[in-house]
């Protein structure tokens, strides 16, 4: 079955599917995304995912042209029509096509696109061992106009360049810190780490997104008794906690074995770790 393509209500395949060279998305980079995973044909946590969608068109002014019954609809259909089981999903809205310019008027219609395909899992020894990441050099500022977790198109550069500098060291996650210092999130990735028996994640705001898996981590864990704090944490912090993981939409929860050549714990995946991987894939 060829690939096919949702943008504007119409399904085109892979070659037909275009958008235009003035789309304020290819321009400027504006636009809101998000990313997701479909189990066995379902959709897993859509209502999250077009909730945060919502609040991050709303952060840049951007008018989402469907209601959220409608997006979930065109998502669905996408996955159903692709004839897929386990996929990875994307949607993009962009501003839409417009003469040069940042005046957001000169966009009149948003460009709504839906990408689905089959989801390709990552290495088993990932999960079985660990894997290694890096802190890297870059900042994860937070500018005063972004007040809350958002999925911008344009504002993932900081991301981009994290990225660039985590493959040049071989790593499969970069983390980005905070203009002060502390342990931001990955480059598409929320951090946890567990510290004298406690998890510990650094605080959801405009530099920290509020990532769905994030919360559903959370969740587990409060409704565990596992004792969780949100709150920031340095480097060395890190370097010298007893459990690491990652979590997003694609990695679920990914356990970290080493951080910039330091051994994380006395083995990876840890206790919680391992509990609350064993947890999701129940919900999942």
């Amino acid at each position: 079955m060829s690939n096919l393509i949702y943008i504007n209500g119409k399904f085109l395949s892979r070659g037909e599917a275009k958008v235009s060279v003035l789309d304020h998305g290819f321009l400027y980079g504006s636009g809101v995304f998000e990313t997701m995973r479909a189990y066995r044909g379902n959709v897993f946590m859509v209502d999250k995912h077009i909730e945060r969608l919502f609040r991050s068109a709303e952060a840049v002014y951007l008018n989402i042209p469907l209601g959220k019954l409608e997006i979930k609809k065109a998502i669905e259909d996408t996955v159903r029509k692709n004839g897929l089981k386990d996929a990875y999903i994307r949607i993009t809205i962009s501003r839409g096509e417009g003469e040069p310019g940042l005046d957001p008027d000169l966009c009149k219609t948003p460009t709504v696109v839906v990408y689905a395909k089959e989801f390709k899992p990552y290495p088993e020894d990932w999960y079985r061992e660990g894997v290694k990441i890096t802190v890297t050099s870059v900042k994860k500022g937070s500018p005063d106009y972004i007040k809350h977790p958002v999925k911008i198109c344009n504002y993932y550069l900081p991301n981009f360049f994290a990225k660039i500098e985590t493959k040049r060291r071989g790593s499969v996650e970069g983390i980005m810190l905070t203009d002060d210092g502390y342990i931001a999130e990955g480059t598409v990735s929320n951090i946890f780490i567990v510290s004298s028996g406690a998890m510990l994640t650094p605080p959801a705001g405009a530099n920290v997104l509020d990532g769905v898996t994030r919360e559903i981590v959370i969740q587990i864990a409060r409704e565990s008794n596992i004792p969780f704090l949100e709150r920031k944490f340095s480097k060395d912090e890190l370097i010298s906690a007893e459990e690491c993981f990652l979590t997003n939409t694609t990695f679920e929860i990914l356990p970290v074995k080493d951080v910039d050549g330091f051994k994380i714990g006395e083995r990876s995946p840890g206790e919680i770790t391992t509990f609350l991987m064993g947890k999701f894939r129940l919900l999942s």
